[in-house]
């Protein structure tokens, strides 16, 4: 098992937390046939959305094709699977099923020696859900962090570790927004303002064989500061780290001058911003605090981007949509 449960916040719930050990096994792929079946329940949900990057890529980076330890921003790719072990003694046939997949990248700066995992995607299969296994992939990175700060031969107490995932702004249509950011609320991330770090995904697809011109996606940039989940803010080089990271990842697959737009783009922010800490964003952790999502919606977040970055789907007034999503989550 990789992930240590000292690793999980505590409002993951320390019960369910339990109960996720004692059901599933968490184990590295290390493999053809084992990548491949990730590869394959990630395809089939993010696929369609154009959320992740092609199997030839991954694949690449998972054989150590593209690890360079010697840049200043080294990268390794990992894919992590999760499993029955326990199907409750029904008898069913359930142990060794898959039942979770979470890929990541590891990255590490020696001279900053800070080092950020780049949260690419989690997936629980329909089957397994509320169990406790997406907590358990939430926090898993933990252990991989320290493991790469130990193979550097750096003090992973004297590290800074940043865990970041990429999340939608809230859309009030779309429940799933507002739930996914309820659990990383839960376990310990809050968001960098999107004002200070407009940050935007590349586009992953093939686009000179489309014969289209490549649209970034805006996204929210979330951080858990391992150890330090309580703070209020981050540092500017923490909040960059987020940018830098990413992209030195994503240079090895995407169009440099495209790089260079979601990078300019995101550091105006930043530079914009006075001050050496950025005061971070809490994440409600459930719909009692639905309010507290407003500087998340798409009618904040979207106007900080060019407008063919911003997708068709029209904005309402920041107010209005504040509004329909309350009403959304409002019981009865």
């Amino acid at each position: 098992m990789i992930v240590d449960p000292r690793d999980v916040c505590p409002g993951e719930g320390p019960e369910k937390i339990a109960r996720a050990l004692a059901r599933f096994s968490l184990g590295e792929a290390r493999d053809d046939a084992a990548f491949d079946e990730g590869y394959r329940a990630l395809d089939a949900f993010f696929g369609p959305k154009g959320e992740i990057e092609r199997r030839e890529v991954l694949a690449a980076w998972l054989a150590g094709e593209h690890t360079d330890r010697a840049a200043p921003i080294s990268a390794t790719y990992h894919m992590l699977l999760a499993r029955s072990v326990d199907d409750g003694g029904d008898d069913d046939g359930d142990d060794g099923r898959l039942a979770g997949v979470r890929d990541c990248f590891v990255t590490l700066d020696r001279a900053a020696r800070r080092c950020v995992v780049l949260l690419s995607h989690a997936l629980v299969l329909p089957e397994f859900r509320r169990t406790g296994l997406a907590a358990l992939l939430r926090a898993a990175p933990v252990a991989l962090a320290r493991r790469a700060l130990a193979e550097a031969g750096i003090d992973a107490a004297q590290a800074e570790i940043l865990l970041a995932a990429e999340m939608e702004p809230v859309d009030p249509d779309d429940r799933d927004t507002a739930v996914r950011l309820f659990a990383y609320g839960r376990a310990g991330f809050a968001a960098i303002p999107p004002a200070v770090l407009p940050y935007a995904q590349p586009d992953f697809r093939d686009t000179a064989a489309l014969g289209v011109t490549p649209v970034p996606v805006p996204l929210v940039a979330v951080v858990r500061q391992v150890g330090e989940e309580d703070s209020a803010d981050i540092s500017r080089a923490g909040a960059a780290s987020f940018l830098r990271h990413y992209q030195a990842v994503h240079a090895r697959e995407v169009d440099l001058a495209g790089l260079a737009l979601i990078r300019d783009n995101a550091l105006a922010g930043l530079a914009a911003f006075e001050g050496e800490r950025v005061p971070l964003l809490r994440i409600p952790r459930g719909p009692a605090e639905i309010a507290g999502l407003a500087p998340l919606l798409r009618s904040a977040v979207m106007p900080l981007y060019p407008p063919a970055w911003r997708g068709k789907a029209p904005l309402d007034p920041p107010e209005r949509e504040l509004a329909r999503l309350v009403a959304a989550w409002s019981p009865g």
